[in-house]
């Protein structure tokens, strides 16, 4: 297990749950987008062995952070970038990302998704694919979670990057928080403890963060992500108890006197293309809010 205090270590995030609305909205055409979330970019970066692709795919499915809804939502989210070159699929990523052509993601039940192509800034010009299946930009088709079942990742490909047609496979289950049971937790004090089910032998990423409490029509931002503690538990067996007084101490940071709880965990797939490697990432997460004395 080792924790990771602050952001400051964790370059190119992407996808805290629904930090990332401006970047994943289809009609910016250039944002500020940071690729892989905290949680992600920890968990593979605690992998052992270094290896060499050109090109990223990730799928991530989880629960709606509860601060923002009442309903037992779930989401599905997809981003990809391409490269002209061969780097190494450890982050940070320092290269130009390409032009990659129509990109799609068909899963088991044959609903077939295309992700939207935009323009990024985060080191120097960036393309960017992404897709999601919620919220004011959500598609008509969506992006199920189907345990165990056949995904094919395409695309149409330009003069700098080949056409693709990959298979992948979705791992055995989601992440599903077992304690507390519902998804917000009102005067907790204490000590907290966390059980969960995920796929056994894998690790598990636990963000702690402090809650925000945007007003309406303000986006939620980043999160508070400087304040935030991240765990990497790499033996993982389903619990871990979070000390009060790291509760308090990030509870501290927010206006709420509450934390949001985010557990999940990666599946990572690199895939071989005429002689070339594309690494695919899966991950599931379910979050809690954990409102303090």
């Amino acid at each position: 297990m080792y924790k990771i205090k602050n952001r400051a270590v964790l370059l190119l995030l992407m996808l805290g749950a629904i930090s990332c609305s401006d970047a994943l909205n289809p009609n910016t055409e250039e944002s500020d987008l940071e690729f892989l979330d905290s949680m992600t970019s920890a968990l593979i970066s605690s992998e052992q062995g270094e290896v060499n692709g050109n090109g990223i795919f990730m799928l991530n499915w989880s629960a709606i952070n509860p601060r923002f809804t009442d309903e037992n939502e779930k989401l599905a989210m997809a981003m990809a970038i391409g490269f002209d070159d061969e780097i190494s699929l450890q982050p940070p990523y320092n290269i130009s990302t390409v032009d990659m052509g129509r990109v799609t993601i068909r899963s088991a039940d044959n609903q077939t998704v295309e992700l939207s192509k935009q323009s990024s800034r985060f080191s120097g010009e960036h393309l960017v694919y992404s897709y999601r299946s919620f919220g004011p930009f959500q598609r008509n088709a969506s992006l199920s979670f189907d345990a165990g079942e056949e995904y094919r990742i395409q695309t149409s490909g330009s003069d700098v990057f080949p056409s693709l047609n990959l298979a992948v496979t979705a791992p055995d289950k989601q992440v599903s928080i077992l304690t507390p049971s519902d998804s917000k937790l009102y005067n907790h004090s204490g000590d907290l403890v966390l059980t969960w089910d995920a796929i056994p032998g894998k690790p598990v990423g636990i963000h702690i963060r402090p809650a925000i409490n945007p007003r309406e029509g303000q986006k939620p931002g980043r999160f508070n992500r400087e304040e935030s503690e991240m765990i990497i538990l790499e033996d993982q067996n389903g619990t871990y108890t979070v000390s009060e007084e790291s509760l308090l101490e990030i509870a501290g940071n927010s206006d709420l006197n509450a934390v949001q709880i985010s557990v999940g965990q990666l599946h990572v797939d690199d895939v071989e293309s005429d002689g070339k490697t594309y690494r695919v990432i899966m991950r599931s997460a379910d979050h809690r809010l954990i409102d303090l004395n």
